[in-house]
């Protein structure tokens, strides 16, 4: 094996990549028994190592950032190189460390002197420098670990938490490779926490100066720009306490690429994905800032009251083009404009949580005037902006309490008007759902019609259910997800006490009970488990239901596609033995006669022994034994 060692490592230093790879299983399993058996052999350690580092950068031949086909192999060959630099890092992290420190070194002090490549071959080993040396890094999550201040290897854990720091400060970005750029702040992002435990925050001010100009989000190159915008938002959020003093002076620079118009995409500097999340930072900024709540309310108000000033403008224009009759492709161009414009509302709308609410930063009267006007001008001539209305009432449900009850009445109806196919009428009930796990009984006063809204459900759920269409077509499987949110709210309607809103008409329970029912003896297990679950929780509120919730569970079991081998039969036995054991608890002298009356007296007496005597697995098991020995002799 030593007299392989050095060929080996003289094969690993081949600028052709296929060529290295070819030896890098060899070193890595010999490193790992020179390390557990010969610790003191250092020369052959240190060797690899500075060998791996070297190849590590990309050769002249190659486009730092591309992805060619040369490209795409080499980051593949890095893989095994970290693999193989693994295996020392896991025993000997020291060892790294000493090797990456003066390279760090050397990168910083050199500024725009060190070729591109070398750069960017370390800011691409320090951001997995994780993987190398996990026993510093953890291994899942991404950052320093304070406990590992504490065993013998402290130093060299305080050293290894500093290269990243010690790049991220003095790296000069000079726009020679937009790849680096990108890379510069990917690593900011993936070692936040580091950057939090600095006992100074002058580097996160120093990053977040970076991020704001030519070397950041405003990069010429388009789809670099755009992976800089969403790490500048992530960054933004994550140091939105730092950054918070300095609130007045980013807004001023974030202003320009605030701005928005109905241009088409190819002509603006950010796309409107980037915009959402400028708008994003830009509201986390200014809701995290120094300022009062006053303050707060002005800065967010003024960029709504933009928004909703350029939403109106789009709506008079789009109006102008139909009076015209305008070409297609015009008029969808203003369509989506204006959904834009929603979408940075609801953007603007993820700074607010629970340390900093929307109501305490006095923007309430500001996001119920938005979606008063977004609201308003839904119809289905204007259904185009249907799915970005319903995103920005999803948010406004999570960032608001009772404020928005007066408005729900009327966002409900503009959304059911407007959701006439399978796939929005999907939507709309999860909608529905959220709305009613979050404010309980208070829908029932909201004037939101949940009984009308569960019938029209129901009667969807139950088109074309006889015909079985395989779940590859695209409106059965449509048909299958509304099936799923109907049951689903049906559940969250009757365990949020809201089960007056189906006593409203006539027949209204029964009809989507019935639909609940038929539902539990389909082929789609998911619905299946909560379709009975809704059964047998309505059948200890109303008594009258018990029986026919009774029969439905006595049949699943015996279903085809229930078989002992399938683990989602199992679960939907599970639940089967949950709804029987439910009944027989609430009342075992009638579940008893009841039982008696639907199956054999040997069946019943198998069955009220198991419901009787077993619970859990156990019972699941014997449950299924019972159908299974069943089935066996129905088949003879």
């Amino acid at each position: 094996m030593a007299r392989l060692a050095e060929p080996a490592v003289v094969v690993l230093n081949n600028e052709d990549p296929d060529l290295s790879y070819l030896c890098t299983d060899y070193i890595r399993g010999y490193a790992s028994f020179l390390i557990k058996f010969y610790p003191n052999d250092t020369n052959f350690i240190e060797k690899v190592i500075r060998t791996g580092l070297q190849r590590y950068v990309m050769g002249d031949d190659m486009t730092v950032g591309g992805d060619g086909e040369e490209e795409v192999e080499f980051q593949d060959y890095r893989r095994e190189l970290r693999s193989m630099l693994n295996v020392i890092g896991l025993r000997r992290p020291e060892a790294i460390v000493n090797a990456i420190e003066p390279w760090t070194a050397e990168v910083t002090a050199g500024g725009s002197t060190i070729p591109v490549n070398k750069i960017e071959a370390l800011l691409n080993v320090l951001f997995h420098l994780h993987e190398i040396i996990p026993v510093i890094f953890h291994r899942n999550q991404i950052y320093f670990q304070s406990n590992m201040l504490q065993n013998p290897r402290e130093g060299v854990s305080q050293r290894a938490a500093r290269l990243p720091i010690v790049i991220l400060e003095g790296l000069v970005l000079d726009g020679r490779c937009p790849a680096v750029h990108v890379l510069y702040f990917e690593l900011a992002c993936r070692y936040e926490r580091l950057l939090v435990l600095q006992a100074q925050p002058v580097v996160i001010t120093h990053i977040a100066a970076a991020f704001l100009d030519q070397r950041g989000i405003s990069i010429p190159t388009g789809n670099v720009r755009t992976r800089i915008v969403y790490l500048f938002c992530r960054f933004v959020k994550s140091h939105k306490a730092v950054l918070g003093p300095l609130v007045s002076e980013v807004i001023t620079r974030l202003a320009p690429l605030l701005a928005v118009s109905p241009k088409s995409e190819d002509n603006q500097l950010l796309s409107p994905d980037d915009q959402g999340y400028i708008f994003e930072a830009t509201a986390t900024l200014i809701v995290f800032g120094d300022l009062t709540s006053e303050m707060k309310s002005q800065y967010v108000g003024e960029l709504a009251t933009t928004l909703a000033m350029k939403f109106e403008n789009g709506l008079v224009e789009l109006n102008a083009a139909r009076a015209r009759k305008a070409d297609e492709e015009t008029i969808q161009i203003i369509l989506q404009f204006m959904a834009n414009i929603i979408g940075y509302s609801s953007r603007m709308s993820k700074a607010f949580n629970n340390a900093q609410s929307m109501k305490a930063c006095n923007c309430i009267e500001i996001y119920l005037k938005l979606v008063k006007l977004f609201v308003e001008t839904l119809s289905p001539e204007n259904s185009f902006l249907l799915e970005s209305t319903r995103q920005f009432a999803h948010r406004l449900v999570v960032s608001m309490e009772d404020e928005l009850m007066p408005y729900m009445s009327g966002i409900f109806e503009k959304l059911a008007l407007v959701s006439t196919d399978l796939d929005s009428m999907h939507h709309l009930l999860i909608f529905c759902h959220q709305t009613v796990a979050k404010y309980k009984k208070a829908m029932l006063t909201s004037g939101v019609d949940l009984g009308n809204v569960l019938a029209i459900a129901a009667r969807t759920s139950l088109q074309e259910q006889e015909n079985n269409l395989p779940a590859k077509d695209d409106s059965q499987r449509a048909l299958l997800y509304v099936q799923r949110a109907f049951v689903q709210l049906l559940f969250t309607v009757i365990v949020s006490d809201c089960t007056p809103a189906l006593n409203t008409s006539p027949g209204l329970l029964d009809h989507v009970l019935e639909a609940a029912a038929r539902l539990a003896l389909s082929s789609d297990q998911t619905a299946q488990k909560v379709a009975l679950s809704s059964l047998a929780k309505i059948s200890l509120i109303i008594p009258a239901w018990s029986a026919r919730t009774l029969r439905v569970a006595l049949e699943i079991p015996s279903l085809s596609h229930i078989t002992p081998s399938d683990a989602g039969s199992t679960l939907v036995v599970h639940e089967v033995c949950a709804t029987l054991t439910s009944l027989h608890q609430s009342d075992p002298d009638g579940f008893a006669r009841a039982l008696r009356e639907l199956v054999p007296n040997g069946f019943s007496d198998q069955l009220l022994s198991a419901l009787t005597n077993l619970k859990g697995k156990n019972l699941d098991k014997q449950v299924m034994t019972i159908y299974s020995s069943l089935r066996n002799q129905n088949a003879q």
